[in-house]
C-alpha cells in the first residue's frame, strides 16, 4: 500500500499551480473540469511520492487555516541541503511570501524552515540530517544555542571571528593574522580541553563564539572555576553570552558542584560587565596592574565572583519572609492586603520550617533568592523584585531539577509571570484546583515536566 496524492481546497486554482510549479519544480497535468458540478482540479507530481491534487468548486467554505489545528497541517518538502533550505526561505521573504518558521534545526536533527502559499497552507521545507555531517556533541542546548566540543573543521570560522581587534583587545589576545594560525591555536588552545567549548546558533549551526569555565590560577580551592568567553561582534547585544553564560552557570554548580565560580575583565570592557552583573556576579574589587598585554599595556582586573546555593539557617527566616513579601507584591497583585497579611504569618512560623529551603545571598551577604522544597514538588520559588532578571529563578529551578530530581511545581493562575517562567523552563499544566490550599478563590495550576509526566504512565 502506498499514499497516491493529498488534495486541497483553493479558491485560486491558477494561481496556486504556477506556485507549486513555479517554486517547488512540481509539474501540473491537464486542467479536469467537471461543470455540472462546477469543480476544477489539477494534479501536480513532485519525481517520486504522492501528487498534490488542488481542487476548486464553487460551494466551498472559507474557513481560517490553524498551525494547531486537527487533520493536515502542512506539507514537507525534502530539499538537498541546508543552504537550499536558505535560498529558498529568503526567496519566498524576498517575493513577499510570509515566513511561518524561519530556518532552524529539530530536535531530531531536521534542517527546516516554514513558507506559507498564497491560501495560507504550511509547507515545510526540509533538510534531512546529512549522514557525512559532523555530529554536533552538544554540551548544552538553551533556546537559542548549541554549545559543543571544538572541532578542526571551525578554524575558517574560527580565524573570521577572531581576526578582528575589537574581540582580541577585549580578551587579551593579539588578532589572527592568518587562518594557519587560527588553526594551530585552536588545536593547541581549545580542541580537546575540558569544559572548553565552541557556541554556536542552534537554527544555522554557525559558530559565533566560545565559553570555558577552568580553574581559577588565583584560587588553590579545587571547588572554584573561573568563567571566560568571548562572542564574535556581529552577534553583541543579542543576549547569546548572557543565555550561554546561564547554561554553564548552571553545569558548573549541578554538576561539578562548585563553590564558587569567578570570572575577570577589564575594567574598560563595560559590556563583559554588564554579562556578569546580570548574571548575579558579585563585583569583589579590582586587582590593580594585573596584566601585561600582547602590545605592552598593563591593565588592571575587574574581579568578580558567584557563590553557589546554600542552605539558611532559621535566624534567616525574617530575612526570607521579606523577600516572600517583597515578590508578592510586586507580582501578586491579585490578592488583597488583607489575604497577604493573612498568608503572612503562616509562611514565617509554618511554610518556612515545613520545606527543604535553598537561599541565594548578593554582594553584602543579603538574600535575593530562595526555594522551598517537600519530597514531591517545588513548593515556593520568589526572588527580590530589585535582583529579578539575573538568573536566580532560573538556577534554583535548574537545582532543584537536577539535583533533587524534582519535577513538579504548582503556581497561581493569575500570576501569569510565573506561569511563563515555568512553561519555558519546560514544564506543562496537568491540572487545575479552582481554590489554593487554604480554600482562598485563587486557582492552582499543577504543572509538571513532561519526561516525568510520560514516565508516570
Amino acid at each position: 500500500m502506498k499514499l497516491h496524492h493529498i488534495a486541497i481546497w483553493t479558491f485560486r486554482l491558477e494561481e496556486l499551480k504556477d506556485f507549486y510549479v513555479r517554486f517547488l519544480g512540481g509539474t501540473s497535468n491537464e486542467k479536469y473540469i467537471n461543470p455540472k458540478k462546477g469543480f476544477e482540479s489539477y494534479f501536480i507530481s513532485f519525481g517520486e511520492g504522492p501528487s498534490l491534487e488542488l481542487m476548486s468548486r464553487t460551494d466551498i467554505q472559507n474557513t481560517p487555516i490553524e498551525e494547531n489545528r486537527l487533520g493536515l497541517t502542512h506539507l514537507a518538502f525534502t530539499f538537498p541541503s541546508r543552504e537550499e533550505v536558505l535560498r529558498f526561505t529568503e526567496q519566498m521573504r524576498s517575493e513577499g511570501y510570509t515566513i511561518a518558521g524561519d530556518p532552524r534545526t529539530s530536535g531530531d536533527g531536521y534542517f527546516e524552515s516554514v513558507v506559507l502559499d498564497l491560501d495560507g497552507n504550511r509547507i515545510e521545507c526540509v533538510c534531512p540530517p546529512q549522514a557525512d555531517e559532523p555530529q554536533d556533541d552538544c554540551s548544552f542546548e538553551t533556546e537559542r544555542l548549541l554549545i559543543r566540543p571544538f572541532r578542526e573543521n571551525d578554524a575558517e570560522t574560527f580565524f573570521a571571528c577572531c581576526q578582528n581587534p575589537n574581540l582580541g583587545n577585549n580578551a587579551g589576545w593579539a588578532p589572527h593574522k592568518s587562518i594557519e594560525e587560527s588553526r594551530e591555536i585552536l588545536q593547541n588552545v581549545f580542541i580537546g580541553q575540558e569544559d572548553i567549548w565552541a557556541i554556536t546558533l542552534k537554527d544555522t549551526r554557525q559558530l559565533i563564539g566560545s565559553i570555558g569555565i577552568v580553574p581559577d590560577p588565583k584560587r588553590e580551592n579545587p571547588q572554584v572555576r573561573m568563567l571566560g568567553y568571548w562572542l564574535d561582534e556581529a552577534h553583541w547585544g543579542k543576549g547569546y553570552m548572557t543565555e550561554a553564560v546561564q547554561a554553564v552557570l548552571n553545569y558548573g554548580f549541578n554538576e561539578l558542584q562548585l563553590s564558587l565560580i569567578t570570572a575577570n575583565c577589564y575594567p574598560h570592557n563595560k559590556r563583559s560587565q554588564q554579562v556578569l552583573e546580570r548574571n548575579g556576579f558579585i563585583c569583589e574589587g579590582v586587582l590593580h596592574q594585573a596584566e601585561l598585554t600582547y602590545n605592552g599595556n598593563i591593565y588592571d582586573h575587574q574581579c568578580y565572583y558567584l557563590p553557589n546555593i546554600c542552605r539558611p539557617a532559621s535566624e534567616d527566616y525574617d530575612e526570607i519572609l521579606q523577600v516572600w513579601e517583597d515578590s508578592v507584591r510586586h507580582t501578586h497583585h491579585f490578592l488583597t492586603e488583607e489575604h497577604i497579611q493573612f498568608y503572612k504569618p503562616l509562611v514565617r512560623n509554618h511554610y518556612l520550617s515545613a520545606v527543604e529551603l535553598y537561599i541565594i545571598r548578593n554582594t553584602n551577604g543579603k538574600i535575593v533568592a530562595f526555594m522551598g522544597l517537600s519530597d514531591e514538588l517545588i513548593e515556593m520559588l520568589f526572588v527580590s523584585p530589585g535582583e529579578q532578571g539575573k538568573g536566580y529563578g532560573r538556577r534554583l529551578l535548574e537545582y532543584a531539577i537536577r539535583r533533587k530530581q524534582m519535577n513538579k511545581v504548582d503556581v497561581n493562575e493569575q500570576n501569569d509571570k510565573a506561569l511563563g517562567f515555568y512553561l519555558r523552563m519546560g514544564f506543562r499544566i496537568i491540572g487545575r484546583d479552582e481554590t489554593d490550599g487554604m480554600g482562598k478563590p485563587y486557582p492552582i495550576l499543577h504543572l509538571q515536566l513532561p519526561e516525568a509526566e510520560n514516565g508516570n504512565k
